[in-house]
């Protein structure tokens, strides 16, 4: 459901690990370093710490590099479903991969989890995802440089693609995390780390030299990030 910010209290609930954190505790079962573990799956150290932090999510080509360096069958790794252990089989893997539209920030400030109000003809390209969204999920080609960190990660990088789930069940789940907004009155979405501060709730940029936004009763969450692509 499309979350409002209210004014109120808010429930906690509880909520799965993290795929970082699975990728962290089969890391160290398996007493590998995080380089040693670039090493594996053929990527570099700082990649393998943005995804212990979930900063990023592996997909495609490295998911299935990550997941022969664990030892560990892929979809457990993305959903925390199955077994830890490798499934051995002569069929190829499946992966949990969904089709979602990339759309404009325009769109995007007018996008509800129950109405998108957009098409398939509407969307600029379709694209695929490995990350577990709903059927309502879409993507988002950032632009602009607000959410870049220039003292490293986690950091989101102009012409990055972001993917979305709309579907928030509380916004207790997303303190902390990535996330599109849209202030009423504006015409597009935005893209920044929500943080709550009992009572104060704020937009705040992953690059310091852009303006951290209040958001009060005006500020409607979009959705949640779930995975950013990027090429290196």
């Amino acid at each position: 459901m499309n979350v409002k910010i209210l004014t109120s209290e808010f429930g906690r609930i509880a909520y799965m690990t993290d795929m970082g954190e699975r990728i962290r505790q089969k890391r160290k079962e398996l007493k590998l370093t995080q380089q040693a573990l670039a090493d594996k799956a053929g990527v570099n150290r700082v990649t393998v710490t943005g995804w212990e932090k979930d900063d990023y999510q592996p997909n495609g080509a490295n998911l299935q590099a990550l997941a022969d360096a664990l030892s560990c069958d892929p979809l457990w790794l993305v959903s925390g479903k199955g077994e830890s252990t490798a499934v051995t089989s002569l069929k190829p893997k499946l992966f949990n991969v969904k089709e979602v539209p990339l759309i404009s920030w325009v769109q995007a400030g007018t996008w509800t989890a129950t109405d998108p109000g957009i098409t398939r003809s509407e969307a600029i390209e379709w694209l695929y995802t490995t990350a577990l969204v709903s059927d309502r999920a879409f993507a988002l080609r950032v632009r602009g440089d607000s959410m870049t960190n220039p003292n490293g990660s986690p950091s989101i990088p102009e012409g990055a693609i972001v993917i979305v789930e709309p579907e928030i069940d509380d916004v207790v789940t997303i303190n902390g995390k990535i996330v599109v907004a849209h202030i009423d009155g504006g015409s597009e979405a935005t893209l920044k780390k929500f943080v709550e501060d009992w009572p104060n709730r704020y937009l705040i940029p992953l690059n310091p030299n852009y303006k951290t936004i209040e958001c009060d009763g005006n500020c409607r969450i979009v959705g949640l990030v779930k995975q950013v692509i990027m090429d290196f």
